[in-house]
């Protein structure tokens, strides 16, 4: 009778616990779609509307491409509570109304 290397009898255990492993980390990457659904912020996805003139169609197409629940647009002088939402896009305008910032929160 052949003798079997130690080592291959660990073999099987060994690569399923590299497919567990594997399968654990790819489920922990966020999704766009679970963003939108959560309502949880991306302002990163709107930067690119920085220097466009702030406009209702703007403002509806930032909250949809961030996945923010919530939009707040703030003027310079504008009072502006200190909370922290992370569900909340925070569009910055300068004085003409040009966007010149975005940020959750």
């Amino acid at each position: 009778m052949p003798r079997l290397n130690p080592a291959a009898l660990h073999l099987p255990a060994l690569l399923g616990a590299a497919v567990i492993l594997a399968a654990c980390s790819a489920s922990r990457e966020p999704q766009a779609t679970e963003t939108a659904a959560s309502g949880r912020c991306d302002a990163a996805r709107v930067e690119h509307l920085i220097g466009e003139d702030l406009s209702g169609y703007v403002e509806r197409q930032a909250q949809a491409e961030s996945g923010a629940a919530d939009i707040r647009v703030l003027k310079p002088g504008d009072a502006a509570t200190m909370d922290f939402n992370l569900r909340r896009l925070n569009i910055h305008v300068d004085p003409s109304g040009v966007i010149i910032k975005v940020a959750c929160g």
